[in-house]
């Protein structure tokens, strides 16, 4: 059997995290971080193959972890889904500037993240 890709969410709502994780759970390995530090932590321990990236974190903010990412060799490479309230062009040309792979608007169904997760692996 193939062995699970996995996914790591950022994002510092709690109960949003559950909820995606719980989506998720049953085809990847999910781990989850609250607040951009700590995700980039542990982006660089776990080495997931996509991050699931909220805009809006404590303790530095999505664009920002992508962009450090993508400026790291050993990381650039990481799959990057951002996920956000933000829904204005800005925003999206900004995440595309920073490295975003993909961009979702909250709120979304459950087979949207689903759908995109699996996209961005296959």
């Amino acid at each position: 059997m193939a062995k699970k890709k996995s996914v790591l969410i950022i994002e510092d709502e709690e109960n949003i995290a559950n909820a995606q994780k719980m989506i998720l759970d049953e085809e990847f390995n999910v781990s989850v971080a609250y607040d951009g530090e700590t995700g980039l932590e542990k982006i660089k321990k776990l080495r997931p193959d996509l991050i699931v990236l909220d805009l809006m974190l404590p303790n530095r903010g999505g664009y920002d972890v992508c962009f450090s990412m993508r400026q790291d060799p050993e990381l650039k490479d990481i799959k990057v889904l951002m996920v956000t309230a933000l829904n204005q062009p800005v925003d999206k040309n900004k995440g595309v500037m920073v490295g975003t792979d993909e961009y979702l608007t909250k709120p979304f169904e459950p087979e949207q993240l689903l759908s995109a997760v699996r996209k961005l692996l296959s």
